[in-house]
């Protein structure tokens, strides 16, 4: 028999909630603190004697705002991941907490390797690399948390599927990173055009044919019907509030 009184026995449960509220707020946060930290990497035009010279002074930092809109999509892009990751999450566990803190970490880093890259990449590749790195550490911390959860059973049951989904293409986006590293010795400034092979992520386009949203790289796209789009928001606000829903992913 265990000598622990009922208030130790219940400590552990400190360390895991179903209230997701204050990760999610901290998370965007930092989020949004690095967005905001991108553009005070491009100086206001000091001194300029006229429209000539002021446009002359802007195209200088031309550099900076390439670095600048580079950063803001992929920073934007791993919002949207995350926050699409939140919502298939049930509860949290000291665990995640840990692992979100290195992956937001390596998020408000971004800022730093953008303005290396917006300052100094004309004239040393290497700091393109370290752009790039910073890039893949980022994912692969994702990658972390998205195992973590699917190992310690945090995600809703209904949404497993999705979260292995997201898991993978964590991992293929990590991979993509580092794959194109090497590559930055070649394509200097412009190795992250290379990311560009994103869109085709495997798993984020079956990911995406799950919820029958249109195919990547398409215009038109296939689209559901109005039925079909009404029942599938039904199924999302359902898992939301915790009911079990069959929200499976459509067999190949």
């Amino acid at each position: 028999m265990s000598d622990r009184s009922p208030a130790e026995k219940s400590l552990p449960q400190l360390e895991r909630g179903t209230d997701l509220s204050r990760i999610v707020a901290f998370t965007d946060g930092v989020f949004a603190i690095a967005i905001t930290l991108l553009v005070l990497q491009i100086d206001v035009p000091a001194d300029a004697s006229s429209a000539s010279d002021l446009l002359d002074k802007l195209a200088d930092q031309s550099p900076d705002f390439t670095a600048f809109w580079i950063s803001f999509i992929v920073i934007d892009s791993f919002w949207i991941s995350n926050h699409r990751f939140m919502r298939t999450v049930r509860e949290y566990d000291r665990g995640l907490m840990f692992l979100t803190l290195p992956y937001l970490g390596f998020m408000v880093l971004i800022p730093f390797t953008s303005q290396l890259m917006g300052e100094y990449s004309g004239d040393f590749n290497v700091v393109v690399l370290f752009y790039v790195l910073n890039m893949a550490a980022m994912a692969g911390m994702a990658f972390f948390i998205d195992s973590h959860v699917l190992r310690r059973g945090l995600a809703k049951p209904e949404y497993e599927w999705d979260v292995e989904l997201t898991r993978k293409s964590s991992l293929f986006t990590t991979l993509v990173f580092i794959a194109t590293a090497p590559l930055v010795f070649v394509f200097g400034p412009w190795t992250p055009l290379l990311w560009l092979g994103l869109k085709w992520d495997p798993f984020q386009r079956r990911r995406d044919r799950a919820y029958g949203l249109p195919a990547i790289g398409s215009i038109t796209g296939a689209r559901r019907s109005k039925s079909e789009r009404a029942g599938g928001d039904r199924s999302l606000a359902d898992g939301d509030r915790g009911e079990a829903v069959d929200d499976s992913p459509p067999s190949e």
